[in-house]
């Protein structure tokens, strides 16, 4: 009983600032269909994008279970499917059976079908597999469906028997995700300890490699890598041939940052582009351009986290760096490390650029101007600002969760604002004021990051194992 609990808390314990936001939003959903009238739908749907979330939540747990020796766990089988009944029913059936109740025999049946198949989508995306994304394709597909094609499968559509098809097509898809979480046979043997784990390729891969799964993905990276390669032999041949403070810097970015250049760039702009592309293709020619640009600039900042997540990992190679280095004190050598991760600056930037004229060219051309202009006004500063916020990221896991989900609704909400001003008053009346209030934030944020960053301890240990991992 504990262990089956322990699992089915498991998920509220790794992400509880996301339960808390998913619990909000149910209460909102509450709120709506107390009310009645018209905010029962939007309270079912904002309770529907809330269970789904819950679910996303889960398999992201799941995942972190998938390991071989999770499976000789004494009673690990039985304390997992437990933890399951409890979250399908607390989840899927008891909402299911609200809905029974409120709309009808019925549309509580449909509900099951649909909710399972829902299910299955949000643990396959959390999952790591591929397949969660063809649901993308297959909602993008429907739009270049012809009309007389649904009105010919419509009575299909409503038949009772198509929510048991849902479920058995759920119970296989679970079925193959289970084995693919946990195959039968062997692990593969890991990387030698020996060796560093490839920049390009961290958390790309399974847990046990550093290489990537996929010859495409292979290929990206190996191509990418390449080019960071070269760009360093570049910067310390020019730096060994006249050594000044500004190539040692240059070399210090190209070392640190092997990701911040052409190449780099270009698969960040393929990969991410591939993203929003199927993302706008979905919303349509109705969605307002500000949100889909607001999406496309937060996707382009979302690489500056790679400076809090990072530097942990990237303790234990300081040593050596700072013998190279030989700095005269150790405030010396801090500075010089965070000057150096403003080289993610530029790309971010051009990546912020790219993603949203991709969205305007898919959802609305005429507004491609505006779109460049405020990406123009709003990428520089929030960038920096970002960046000096992702810096700042305190060391207990609870408090670096807070500071990256207020870090998230910042980026959003000042994204979203400042289209609505430069489109409502115009790039002066609109645009001036979010120029001077966003760069005031931006520098002074940096400039407090950074001065906090260069007086706080430097640790060249690499992070403590929680107890008993």
């Amino acid at each position: 009983m504990r262990a089956m609990l322990a699992l089915a808390v498991l998920p509220v314990r790794q992400a509880w600032v996301a339960m808390l936001l998913l619990l909000a939003m149910l209460a909102g959903a509450g709120a709506l269909i107390v009310a009645g009238g018209k905010g029962i739908d939007s309270g079912a749907m904002l309770a529907a994008f809330a269970l789904w979330f819950a679910w996303l939540l889960a398999g992201a747990a799941l995942k972190g279970l998938a390991r071989k020796e999770t499976l000789l766990l004494p009673e690990f089988h039985r304390a997992l499917f437990g933890a399951a009944m409890l979250w399908a029913l607390l989840f899927w059936l008891l909402p299911c059976a609200l809905a029974s109740l409120h709309w009808g025999v019925m549309v509580g049946w449909q509900a099951l079908g649909v909710g399972t198949l829902a299910i299955v989508w949000a643990l396959l995306t959390t999952s790591g597999s591929r397949s969660g994304f063809l649901v993308w394709i297959l909602i993008i597909g429907a739009r270049f469906i012809a009309e007389p094609f649904w009105l010919a499968i419509a009575p299909a559509l409503q038949s009772a028997w198509l929510p048991l098809a849902a479920l058995l097509l759920a119970a296989l898809i679970l079925r193959a995700t289970w084995q693919r979480l946990f195959p039968a046979g062997d692990p593969p043997l890991p990387d030698s300890p020996l060796l560093a784990p490839e920049p390009m390729r961290r958390g790309m891969g399974n847990t046990t490699s550093n290489v990537p799964r996929g010859k495409l993905m292979q290929r990206l990276n190996g191509w990418s890598e390449v080019g960071a390669s070269a760009l360093l032999l570049r910067q310390a041949a020019r730096y060994h041939a006249a050594p000044t403070p500004t190539r040692q810097r240059a070399m210090l970015r190209a070392l640190l940052l092997p990701q911040e250049q052409p190449r780099g760039w270009l698969v960040r702009w393929l990969l991410w582009g591939a993203a929003i592309a199927v993302y706008a293709i979905a919303v349509g020619q109705q969605a307002q351009i500000g949100m889909v640009a607001g999406y496309a600039t937060f996707f382009a900042l979302t690489g500056l986290n790679v400076v809090g997540l990072g530097m942990p990992r990237l303790q234990p190679s300081l040593v050596e760096l700072y013998f190279s280095l030989a700095p005269d004190t150790l405030a010396d050598f801090k500075a010089q490390l965070v000057d150096s991760f403003l080289g993610l600056l530029p790309g971010t930037i051009l990546s912020a650029f790219v993603f949203t004229t991709l969205a305007a060219l898919l959802v609305a051309p005429p507004a491609l101007a505006g779109v460049a202009l405020t990406t123009a006004i709003l990428a520089p500063p929030l960038t920096l600002a970002t960046l000096a916020l992702y810096l700042s990221l305190p060391v207990n896991i609870i408090l670096r969760s807070v500071v990256s989900v207020i870090t998230l609704f910042g980026q959003m909400g000042t994204i979203w604002l400042g289209y609505a001003l430069i489109d409502r008053y115009g790039a002066l009346w609109g645009g001036v004021p979010v120029l001077v209030v966003t760069w005031s934030f931006a520098i002074g944020a940096w400039s407090a990051a950074r001065a906090h960053w260069i007086n706080s301890p430097l640790s060249f240990d690499p992070p403590k194992a929680k107890a008993g991992a």
